[in-house]
């Protein structure tokens, strides 16, 4: 989030709020003393000191999602859903064609784009195809546990 500013009846402050992994980070800065504004040199130092301590925070946090994005390439929805492969429904001159959509962002930070008909492949198979895709374009072992819950993520299409 940065910093904000807020000016309360209870004091004129700065506050540097981050979320990194599952800790907050909520620090406050007063811009008062004693219930009186502080004098301009010392708003310049506070002022300093909040970006400062932002900056460090916002380079952990960018810091703690490369490792998590190297630890864990294959993310999900809270519903179970892989995120990078949907299930579309594509409309095709006078008829309906169901497909597996994939959006799958590399290691080196491209993106590789593909569908596989479910209508074609069948629903399972089509399935399996879309999770070899993956597992090829990420060069995930197929013994790990990631690709156990990629698998156990099919209910949720």
């Amino acid at each position: 989030m940065g910093v904000s500013e807020n000016n309360a009846h209870y004091g004129h402050r700065l506050r540097v709020y981050r979320k990194i992994g599952d800790v907050i980070y909520d620090e406050v800065y007063y811009l008062t003393e004693n219930g009186k504004s502080v004098t301009k040199k010392r708003e310049k130092e506070i002022r300093a000191q909040a970006k400062a301590r932002d900056k460090e925070l916002l380079e952990f946090q960018a810091e703690y999602q490369r490792e998590m994005d190297e630890a864990n390439p294959i993310k999900f929805h809270s519903d179970g859903r892989i995120i990078g492969l949907t299930r579309q429904q594509q409309q095709s001159k006078d008829r309906t064609i169901d497909i597996f959509k994939l959006r799958i962002r590399l290691p080196d930070g491209s993106i590789s784009w593909g569908s596989i008909s479910i209508d074609l492949h069948g629903f399972d198979n089509a399935f399996a195809q879309a999770l070899d895709r993956i597992v090829e374009d990420l060069n995930i072992n197929k013994r790990t546990k990631i690709y156990r819950q990629m698998k156990n993520a099919k209910t949720a299409y």
